[in-house]
C-alpha cells in the first residue's frame, strides 16, 4: 500500500506550512499571552481560502479523506490555539451536516463561516458541569411552547461559546428516554435568551475562545431542531414503544466522525514541541556543551 501523499495533497500542504509560518508563528505568542481570540488571523485565512465553508466541501469529496488532515496539521505546526481558532467550527458542522435536513444545511452553514471581509464561527454545546461525554446525564431542557422551543440550561468548555455567530445546543426533551429524548437546536447569537458565560481560564490553546453558553428561557423557532420536527416526533414514537433508534446519541455520533481530527492536530503541535526543543537543545549549553550532547536528552529526543 502507498502511503505518500499526492501532488495535490503536496500543495496544499505547502499552502497551509507556509500560511502557518507566515501569519501563525509571529504572532502565535502574543495571542497565546493575552488569550484574545485572534480575529486578524482567522480574517486572513478566510480571505486565502484555508477557513470556508467550501474547504469542508473539498473534503467531503475527497475520496482518500486527506485533504482537511493535511491542512489542520500544518496550522495547529504553527499554533494549537489559533489553529483551533481556524477550525474549532468544523465541529458544529459537522453535527450540521450529520444531522440537518438540506434546507438547514444551506441556511446555517454560510451563516457559521461568515465571509472573507467579516468571517464568523460555529460552536457545538454538549458539555454540562454535571456532565461531557455522558451524554445521557445532560440537564438543559428544551420544552415546546406552541410555535417555539424554550431552552434553559447552562453548557461549559464551549469551544468558540463566547464567540460564536450560530450555536447547536443539545438538550433533553425527554428525560426518561435517556439520549433518545435527545436534540439538537440550531440557535442565533441574536437569540433572546441566549448569552456567552464566564470564559475558562486555560493552561494552554489560549488563543481559542473556550466559554460558557448560558440559556435562559432561550426562544427559538419550532422548525430549528435539527433534522425537523417530523423526523424527532418518528424518533420519540419510536423511542416510547421500545423500538431502537440507533447504538449511539446524535452528539457521540458527531464526536466519532470529528475525533481522528484530534489525532491529526495533535500530530502538528508534537512537530513543533519536537523542533522547538531539539532547537533549545542546540542552543542551550550546561557543563561545557550543549545540552543536546548529554546523553539524557539525546535519548529523550530520539526516542
Amino acid at each position: 500500500m502507498d502511503f505518500s501523499l499526492s501532488e495535490h495533497h503536496l500543495e496544499l500542504q505547502k499552502w497551509a506550512h507556509e500560511f502557518a509560518e507566515r501569519e501563525i508563528r509571529p504572532v502565535a505568542m502574543e495571542y497565546d499571552e493575552t488569550e484574545e481570540f485572534p480575529w486578524p488571523v482567522v480574517r486572513k485565512a478566510a480571505e486565502s481560502g484555508l477557513y470556508s465553508l467550501d474547504l469542508f466541501l473539498q473534503h467531503q469529496h475527497d475520496e482518500t479523506g486527506l485533504t482537511l488532515p493535511v491542512i489542520m496539521e500544518e496550522i495547529f505546526w504553527g499554533c494549537a490555539g489559533i489553529g483551533l481558532a481556524i477550525f474549532g467550527t468544523g465541529l458544529s458542522l459537522a453535527a450540521l451536516a450529520g444531522a440537518g435536513t438540506q434546507d438547514q444545511l444551506f441556511e446555517w452553514a454560510p451563516k457559521m463561516f461568515g465571509t472573507p471581509e467579516e468571517p464568523a464561527v460555529g460552536a457545538y454545546a454538549v458539555t454540562e458541569p454535571q456532565a461531557g461525554s455522558d451524554v445521557r446525564s445532560l440537564r438543559t431542557r428544551a420544552v415546546r411552547d406552541g410555535d417555539h422551543w424554550v431552552l434553559n440550561g447552562t453548557k461549559v468548555f464551549i469551544t468558540n461559546g463566547g464567540v460564536a455567530s450560530v450555536c447547536l445546543v443539545v438538550a433533553t426533551v425527554d428525560p426518561q428516554l435517556g439520549h433518545r429524548g435527545q436534540a439538537t437546536f440550531i440557535v442565533d447569537r441574536t437569540d433572546p435568551g441566549f448569552r456567552p458565560g464566564k470564559k475558562e481560564k486555560k493552561l494552554g490553546i489560549r488563543a481559542s475562545d473556550t466559554s460558557e453558553v448560558v440559556l435562559d428561557d432561550c426562544r427559538i423557532p419550532i422548525g430549528r431542531i435539527l433534522g425537523g420536527m417530523d423526523r424527532f416526533e418518528a424518533k420519540l414514537a419510536t423511542a416510547r414503544s421500545g423500538g431502537s433508534t440507533g447504538r449511539t446519541s446524535g452528539a457521540l455520533a458527531t464526536f466519532e466522525r470529528t475525533r481522528p481530527f484530534v489525532a491529526v492536530q495533535a500530530i502538528g503541535l508534537a512537530r513543533a514541541a519536537l523542533e522547538f526543543a531539539t532547537d533549545y537543545a542546540r542552543e542551550r549549553e550546561a557543563f561545557g556543551k550543549p545540552i543536546g550532547q548529554h546523553q539524557s536528552i539525546e535519548n529523550m529526543l530520539a526516542d
